[in-house]
């Protein structure tokens, strides 16, 4: 069972590396501040879910 459950916080793992690094290109070469928010909302929840995860 712990198996199965590491198999899925790794599943999850994987993605959300993608997500947050996809996330700093965005923030480093944008200077549009309309997506600023949009980039903290995404930060927050990315946040989140990593707590979750623990």
């Amino acid at each position: 069972m712990a198996h199965v459950e590491s198999k899925k916080l790794t599943e999850l793992r994987d993605p959300l590396f993608v997500i947050s690094t996809a996330l700093k290109i965005i923030k480093h070469q944008s200077d549009d501040k309309k997506i600023t928010p949009e980039i903290t909302r995404i930060e927050t929840a990315l946040s989140k879910i990593e707590k979750i995860m623990q």
